[in-house]
């Protein structure tokens, strides 16, 4: 019995060892699953958070570039009545001169 016995205790104590050898494998697996996890998180929320700043950077951006291109048109509103008003004043100036020149006319008649 005493061999039997031996028998036993040994492939008890091969079963125990080998049970907790598969549950240290497990137990790494899983914390191995868990860091993946959490670097994949770590990830996504990088990305979004990344995406988030892009996406302000392009907003304050575009509104720089209206308010510019407003800028830029009330300029170019401003040349151009200004070189009407000087094309207008060129245009019209042998006739202010004319009838400058009738008025003083007319004031040496008087």
């Amino acid at each position: 019995m005493a061999s039997k016995e031996k028998a036993n205790q040994a492939a008890e104590k091969f079963a125990r060892t080998t049970a907790e050898g598969y549950k240290t494998a497990i137990d790494h697996a899983v914390a191995f699953q868990e860091r993946n996890i959490r670097f994949a998180q770590g990830v996504a929320d990088d990305a979004a958070r990344e995406l988030r700043g892009q996406a302000e950077s392009n907003r304050k951006m575009t509104l720089q570039l209206v308010e510019r291109a407003e800028n830029q048109r009330h300029a170019f509103q401003e040349l151009a009545g200004q070189s009407v008003d000087a094309y207008m004043d060129f245009v019209f100036a042998p006739l202010s001169y004319a009838r400058e020149g009738l008025r003083e006319a007319g004031k040496a008649a008087s």
